[in-house]
């Protein structure tokens, strides 16, 4: 994951009610037919708001892979254990940080060039798809 909506003037919060439209139940294979008329003919992007307890992320979903990445549960505390014992075996060390309790999410669509303004990074990305 990497590409997030970091408004300079605004919370994310604000920047996403502003120029997006939540949606309840997202679907990669939905988002092609999804033009609200506020869109005009610009392409929909979708955007994860993420609640981290302490601060939010607003990650891009610039393509399917990424889309799934944040539509995937978070890991359970058997999975983290067990990464954490790979982890050890390679003599790695590692800091875990997850609880295993899902984390809350919103869904937003936001026009392609909204997303784009707040952060120009991921134009390439979005044009490839990758």
């Amino acid at each position: 994951m990497g590409y997030y909506i970091n408004p300079p003037n605004e919370t994310k919060e604000e920047w996403l009610n502003d120029n997006g439209m939540e949606v309840t139940d997202p679907s990669w294979d939905a988002l092609p037919n999804f033009r609200p008329t506020e869109f005009q003919d610009d392409d929909g992007v979708y955007v994860c708001l993420v609640d981290n307890g302490p601060f939010t992320a607003a990650g891009i979903c610039y393509n399917e892979a990424e889309f799934n990445e944040f539509r995937a549960p978070d890991p359970i505390p058997e999975e983290l254990a067990a990464s954490k014992e790979r982890a050890d075996a390679m003599g790695m060390y590692t800091v875990q940080l997850d609880t295993g309790d899902q984390r809350p999410r919103k869904w937003y669509v936001v026009p392609r060039k909204d997303i784009i303004d707040v952060c120009p990074d991921v134009e390439d990305r979005l044009e490839a798809g990758l």
